[in-house]
């Protein structure tokens, strides 16, 4: 649960990056904290620059040049001059020209077989990808469930990132109702708690992701 949860806070931040400038970018690629650089066009004069110094650690800013490149496209040319600010540092940092949000659409926020893609530490997006795909297993073949059907459960979490959120902390059993060895299964969750649960848990995400983006 708390992998998910960790996985959805990096796609935030990914996709809400920190407001930055060039003089950070520098200093980053010169401290050898950032791999890849993404210097993404927007129009003939501006374009978009993006990088991660790590968990968390999404950064992007906007260049507009005052008058149209020489180059093929924005892009190219702000490529050049960051190559020249950077001299031999240049060498410590990958530039693509790429959007790495440029196929994804809205639904990727919400699905969760998609938001995943959203995160930019590697190990994190793969582990929660992982953590995602046993989830669904878990859902459509688990026989001893609390919801009256694990097609609830399937259904919320397809379409709210939070069903496998409210899902972990739910089945077998809620972690804070337990029960003993010598007493019966806890009260079965009924068809309604399985969307209220999850919705419950989008806005614990959303309140989440919303103060790590106002205290970073």
């Amino acid at each position: 649960m708390l992998l998910v949860l960790a996985g959805a806070l990096s796609g935030a931040s990914n996709i809400f990056p920190k407001g930055s400038g060039p003089a950070e970018l520098l200093h980053d690629v010169r401290e050898e904290r950032v791999s890849s650089v993404h210097v993404i066009y927007l129009s003939p004069s501006e374009v978009q620059v993006r990088w991660t110094t790590g968990y968390l650690g999404e950064r992007a800013y906007v260049h507009r040049f005052s008058s149209l490149p020489e180059a093929r496209s924005s892009s190219e040319a702000y490529v050049d001059i960051l190559r020249q600010r950077l001299g031999t540092d240049a060498e410590k940092a990958d530039f693509d020209m790429r959007d790495p949000l440029g196929r994804l659409g809205g639904v990727s926020l919400v699905v969760p077989v998609l938001y995943w893609r959203f995160i930019a530490v590697a190990w994190l997006k793969w582990a929660t990808l992982a953590v995602l795909a046993v989830c669904v297993v878990a859902m459509v073949g688990r026989k001893r469930t609390r919801a009256p059907s694990p097609g609830h459960w399937l259904s919320a979490s397809l379409l709210l990132g939070s069903g496998f959120l409210a899902y972990l902390w739910s089945e077998p059993y809620s972690l804070r109702r337990a029960p003993a060895e010598n007493r019966a299964r806890p009260t079965r969750i009924a068809g309604w708690g399985v969307p209220l649960r999850s919705v419950i848990w989008l806005v614990i995400a959303v309140l989440a992701a919303a103060a790590v983006l106002a205290l970073r």
